[in-house]
């Protein structure tokens, strides 16, 4: 299930990207069946960028491109110029798909600020070729 804070970005991406999609789980499954991975992926891409008019009409990677979605609510006015000041968190399974599948899947950056809404899209080696400051964060479930 998709955050309101997730929603909201889609809902501002359906209006400016066409043939923008947002799978449900079983549509997740099947592209991830299409790909040859896990269903352990399910939750590592958040949209598709379709090259078909519809979901129903395709029928594996050529027809569609993998979009993982991060989301802030802060004001980021030369965002769609330059990703300076976004801050994000990216899980392994997410980076790993951007990874493999560099030609068929990049990273929307999305602001739903009213006063700055918008996007900066971007795939793994033009992330990798930005100022990034990263570290590593352990998330614990104590059972």
């Amino acid at each position: 299930m998709a955050s309101q804070l997730e929603e909201r970005a889609f809902e501002l991406l359906r209006g400016r990207i066409s043939r923008f999609y947002v799978p449900n789980l079983a549509e997740r499954k099947q592209v991830l069946n299409w790909l040859g991975m896990s269903s352990t992926f399910v939750r590592s891409f958040d949209a598709l960028q379709l090259n078909v008019d519809k979901f129903e009409d395709a029928s594996g990677l050529a027809d569609y491109s993998l979009i993982e979605i991060k989301v802030t609510e802060k004001e980021l006015p030369r965002l769609s110029e330059s990703p300076r000041g976004f801050l994000f968190g990216m899980t392994d399974n997410e980076e790993m798909l951007l990874r493999i599948f560099e030609g068929e899947s990049s990273l929307w950056l999305v602001s739903v600020n009213p006063h700055s809404p918008g996007y900066f899209m971007l795939n793994w080696d033009e992330l990798q070729k930005l100022d990034l400051n990263k570290r590593i964060q352990y998330q614990i479930h104590i059972r």
